[in-house]
């Protein structure tokens, strides 16, 4: 039984990569990254471009394969945020309409855990800079007075789940 149970946690997926049916993809060469205010660690092929910033606010990693055309490829910002979150209708209502102002029609919204945290997921599309654009963004209230925004871009129609997908599995390797 311990065996089973091993082996099950092992390749076990989270809800989220399991609802959106997301095959398990394996990443080589990754290196920890820690953010410059030290809040999170993620973890990333070594071989991609990737940028810290910081303010009195916020502290962010933001990351991508820049050896892949634009359209072959997937932007990841993560952003730890020293601010409040409720996430909750009123939350929702305000970001759906941050997403219609920027010509964005919201699919998929819910609210679930992530790591045992109270999470919003939310995938868009619309068209930005002449292609198909696909954005996922996850907020993760991760305590009373801090959250994580964690986003996916995807241009392009090109194996576009995919890509959502292979950026989550990255997600789920935050430490905080």
């Amino acid at each position: 039984i311990i065996c089973i149970l091993c082996i099950s946690s092992c390749n076990s997926k989270s809800d989220l990569l399991n609802d959106l049916q997301c095959a398990s993809e394996r990443f080589l060469n990754l290196e920890k990254i820690e953010d410059v205010k030290k809040l999170f660690i993620v973890e990333f092929p070594d071989t991609w471009k990737t940028n810290l910033y910081y303010d009195k606010n916020q502290s962010s990693i933001y990351t991508a394969d820049t050896t892949k055309q634009l359209t072959e490829s997937m932007l990841l910002d993560i952003t730890y945020v020293s601010k409040k979150i409720t996430l909750d209708r009123n939350f929702t209502l305000k970001f759906k309409t941050n997403l219609k102002n920027q010509g964005l029609l919201e699919k998929t919204p819910r609210f679930l855990a992530f790591q045992n945290k109270k999470a919003y997921y939310s995938r868009a599309i619309g068209n930005k800079r002449g292609f198909d654009y696909q954005i996922s963004n996850l907020f993760i209230k991760v305590n009373q007075n801090n959250y994580i925004h964690a986003k996916i871009e995807v241009y392009g129609d090109s194996l576009v789940d995919q890509r959502i997908c292979s950026g989550l599995q990255l997600i789920e390797k935050i430490q905080y």
